[in-house]
């Protein structure tokens, strides 16, 4: 590792900058030579500037694998190690981390990689960066060297597809999970559910996501629905026989899909909400909820546990390979936040990465 990093700074939303940055020697935790950092729908808002309080200039990029270049006594592997680290960090003092929430208190506008300004040193705490700082706190997990560096970014969907889909709910064997939104989260649910034992498991999307409904199907999905030609409804009740016991809502920017989900799911059912709504404000009626005795989960970001299973995952499970459609290399990555954002089209379009 030398003694600067190339960044792609975001100096304002839809601005980026290409500089370097000291890597200083630091008195706790470690460096990490970053090999690949995917782009999701997160990293896509504080690129067009939607995310909420984010004070720029900042390195974007949450999702991070890479390979241990210094480590100190809080970092668990040797130099060389291919890890990936969990976006959040945990102070394990405020009062959010001792409630086991996702959001620590510690930096704002969150404590997390991707959202942290680069004001604060040492400045690289983005993965649009050659080198990223492992805080004393950051979590990583050891992940396969016998993928491509793009390929393992899809640990952090899949840590997330699990948290969601089979801890939040507390999934049982035999029941049945209905997805709302394709994306790459959405698929990891799909394959999480799936691996949990899930008896049947739905997926919807748009029109647009025909590609994705129909990956959907070739990972495991019962039913794949386009909810702009079909009544989802009534193709789940001929598909399956039955409400199903959790909905997992993951769509974006889409008010209506909470609507969807407290009436698709069984009376007793659990409906976990894991995706924002743009702080758009719309009318909410609770009575459903109280007449149908739901259980109601908001979900953000990924466990431990997730990311445990993920890497397992990842070692056995050779779908992985296909769920990561574009890749871009570091001076392209303006182009990497338009193709996550659609802006280059959608055809094949399932998740997009950054590579060194």
């Amino acid at each position: 590792m030398g003694t600067e990093a190339r960044a792609m700074m975001l100096v304002e939303p839809k601005h980026f900058s290409m500089t370097s940055i000291p890597t200083s020697d630091i008195d706790g935790g470690g460096w990490l030579a970053v090999e690949a950092t995917s782009i999701s729908g997160a990293d896509v808002q504080v690129w067009s500037g939607e995310a909420r309080d984010v004070v720029y200039p900042l390195i974007p990029g949450h999702e991070v694998v890479g390979r241990i270049a210094s480590a100190g006594p809080s970092i668990p592997y040797p130099v060389g190690t291919r890890v990936v680290v969990e976006p959040r960090i945990h102070c394990g003092e405020c009062h959010r981390c001792l409630n086991n929430l996702a959001t620590c208190n510690r930096r704002r506008p969150i404590n997390s990689y991707g959202f942290i300004p680069s004001i604060e040193p040492p400045g690289l705490w983005g993965g649009l960066a050659e080198t990223l700082y492992l805080d004393p706190s950051a979590r990583v997990h050891e992940v396969t060297d016998d993928v491509p560096a793009e390929v393992a970014t899809f640990v952090h969907p899949l840590a997330a597809g699990h948290t969601w889909a089979v801890e939040l709910p507390l999934l049982q064997q035999g029941e049945d999970v209905m997805i709302l939104g394709p994306g790459p989260r959405g698929l990891a649910a799909l394959i999480a559910a799936k691996a949990a034992g899930a008896r049947w498991v739905g997926m919807s999307g748009l029109g647009h996501d025909r590609d994705r409904l129909d990956l959907a199907l070739r990972l495991g999905a019962d039913i794949a629905i386009d909810v702009e030609t079909t009544d989802l409804a009534g193709a789940i009740a001929e598909a399956s026989g039955r409400r199903p016991d959790v909905v997992l809502d993951v769509t974006s920017n889409d008010p209506e899909a909470v609507f969807t989900a407290l009436d698709l799911v069984r009376s007793g059912g659990r409906v976990v909400l894991a995706s924002t709504k743009g702080n758009r404000a719309f009318h909410f009626l609770s009575d459903v909820i109280v007449a149908k005795q739901l259980t109601i989960r908001g979900a953000m970001g990924a466990t431990t546990v997730g990311y445990q299973w993920a890497a397992r995952q990842l070692e056995t499970d050779p779908r992985i390979d296909d769920l990561v459609s574009h890749q871009f290399p570091l001076s392209e990555a303006p182009r990497a936040l338009q193709a996550a954002a659609g802006l280059l089209g959608r055809e094949e379009l399932i998740s997009v990465a950054v590579t060194f």
